[in-house]
């Protein structure tokens, strides 16, 4: 059920930032092409992975920053 959910809400989404990334601009999107929208959703993607990590990684070695 979980898992239905969470693909009926992301897939919208992600359809629409994938059409605004690769549709030119005279159809209302940025017009990179699917290689550069590739390379810029997994840039986006690793960089939220080190964000995250780097986050865990602090509050972990510093417990009373946990306390917020």
């Amino acid at each position: 059920m979980l898992f239905w959910i969470a693909f009926v809400l992301t897939r919208p989404f992600g359809a629409t930032f994938g059409d605004l990334l690769t549709k030119v601009p005279a159809k209302g999107g940025l017009g990179f092409g699917t290689k550069a929208s590739s390379l810029i959703l997994l840039v986006i993607l690793v960089g939220l992975i080190v964000f995250t990590s780097i986050r865990k990684n602090t509050l972990a070695t510093h417990p009373q920053r946990n306390q917020d």
